[in-house]
């Protein structure tokens, strides 16, 4: 496991993941955990 932050195309795609799939994703990036549900990011896309 790498202590990397997320990128912001990672980002978008598992916020669209989320929603197509309907599945809520947990991804931990250095600063933070990230919570995926319905196509939003639990950070409001602050990070």
């Amino acid at each position: 496991m790498k202590n990397l932050r997320v990128c912001a195309d990672c980002h978008m795609a598992i916020k669209l993941i989320s929603k197509v799939y309907d599945r809520e994703i947990v991804i931990r990036d250095r600063s933070r955990f990230h919570h995926f549900r319905g196509g939003s990011c639990s950070c409001k896309d602050y990070w």
